[in-house]
C-alpha cells in the first residue's frame, strides 16, 4: 500500500468539484505524469495485485521489445513505492516486460507517491486511454472500478450493478465515467454488467465465441443458470452461438419464471422448439338444432363426441 498525501488525493477527495476538475483536469496525462523521472532498478518493479488489463502475447511484447531496442523508451512508466520495498507498476508493465526481454536491467520511471483509489484511477486511466486493442473483460473491469471508487468517494453504499436495483447516485457516476473515457454511459453500464458472468463465460465473450450483447443479457441470470449456459456451450465445443434474440428469450425465460434455467430448458429455447397449442375446431349449433334439449352446453356436446370417437376408434391414447 502507498503512502498518502500526494496533490492527486487531495483533488480527488474533492468531491464537490465538477466532473471536469475531479476527472479530467486530475487524470489528464500532463498531471500525472508530471514528476522527476529516475532510473530504477526492473527487478524491483512488482505489478499492481488489482491490474485488470492482461500481459501482451509473446509476439506482440517481441515487437515491442524490437521497437524500444530502435528508438528507445519514449514514454516513462509510472510506479508507486510499495510498503514491502521496492515499486508498484501503474502504468508500462508491458514496457518493462519489453525492456527487460532486451537484456536491459534498468528503466525510467516517475515515481507517484499516491493512495490506492488514486493508483487505480492511473492505472485504468492510462491503460484505457492509451491500449490500441483492449478485451471486453479489460474493459468492463477498469469501468467498474473506477465507478465503484467513484461512489466510495462520493460516501455511497450502493456499489452493486444489479438487474433491478439501479439508484440515481449509481447512474450519476457512471456518468461521469462515461465522462472520463469519452464514451455514452450504455456503453459503461453493458461492459460493467459483463463482469457478473462466470469467469468461463467472461472468457468465451473476450474470444468472440459469444456476443458481447449476449454475454451481457447472461449477466443477469443466477449463478446455476450461467452454468446451465456455459454447459450448453460446451457441449458443442463452443461451436454454436446463441445469437442476441436468443440471449433475450433465455433472459426472459429466468425472469419470467424466477428460477434457475437448467440444459433442458437452455435447449428447448435454442431448439426454437414451442410448446404446442392446443388444436380446437368449432361446429354451428344450428346443425344440432333438433338435439337442443339434449345438449344443454359445450361440454356435453365435446362428452358426447368423445364417446363416439372411442366406440369408432378405440382408445389410441395409449399409442400417442
Amino acid at each position: 500500500m502507498a503512502k498518502g498525501g500526494s496533490i492527486l488525493k487531495s483533488r480527488f477527495e474533492n468531491t464537490s468539484n465538477t466532473i471536469e476538475q475531479s476527472y479530467d483536469e486530475m487524470f489528464s496525462s500532463h498531471i500525472y505524469m508530471e514528476g522527476k523521472i529516475v532510473e530504477l532498478n526492473i527487478a524491483d518493479l512488482k505489478p499492481h495485485p488489482k491490474d485488470p488489463f492482461k500481459p501482451y502475447s509473446e509476439d506482440k511484447l517481441m515487437d515491442l521489445a524490437k521497437s524500444i531496442e530502435k528508438i528507445g523508451l519514449l514514454n516513462a512508466i509510472i510506479v508507486r513505492p510499495h510498503t514491502n520495498g521496492g515499486y508498484e507498476i501503474l502504468a508500462g508493465k508491458n514496457r518493462t516486460n519489453a525492456t527487460a526481454k532486451n537484456g536491459s536491467k534498468k528503466i525510467n520511471a516517475v515515481i507517484k507517491d499516491v493512495d490506492d483509489d488514486t493508483a487505480i484511477m492511473i492505472l485504468t486511466d492510462s491503460n484505457l486511454k492509451n491500449r490500441e486493442e483492449l478485451l471486453p473483460s479489460e474493459k468492463g473491469w477498469a469501468y467498474r472500478m473506477q465507478v465503484e471508487i467513484r461512489n466510495k468517494q462520493g460516501k455511497r453504499t450502493d456499489l452493486a450493478e444489479n438487474s433491478t436495483l439501479v439508484h440515481g447516485e449509481q447512474k450519476t457516476s457512471r456518468l461521469e465515467v462515461a465522462e472520463l473515457n469519452n464514451v455514452k454511459e450504455s456503453i459503461i453500464q453493458r461492459y460493467i454488467r459483463i463482469t457478473y458472468l462466470l469467469p468461463e463465460l467472461l472468457e468465451q465473450v473476450d474470444s468472440r465465441k459469444i456476443y458481447l450483447m449476449a454475454g451481457y443479457n447472461f449477466s443477469y441470470l443466477g449463478e446455476q443458470s450461467q452454468l446451465s449456459v456455459l454447459e450448453y456451450y460446451q457441449e458443442s465445443d463452443f461451436k454454436l452461438q446463441i445469437s442476441i434474440k436468443l440471449s433475450e428469450m433465455i433472459r426472459s425465460e429466468y425472469d419470467k419464471n424466477n428460477t434457475s434455467l437448467t440444459l433442458e430448458q437452455i435447449e428447448h429455447i435454442t431448439s426454437g422448439k414451442k410448446d404446442k397449442p392446443t388444436k380446437t375446431f368449432s361446429v354451428s349449433r344450428s346443425k344440432f338444432k333438433a338435439y337442443s334439449e339434449k345438449l344443454p352446453n359445450d361440454a356435453e356436446l365435446e362428452k358426447l363426441f368423445l364417446e363416439f370417437l372411442y366406440e369408432r376408434f378405440g382408445d389410441i391414447s395409449r399409442l400417442a
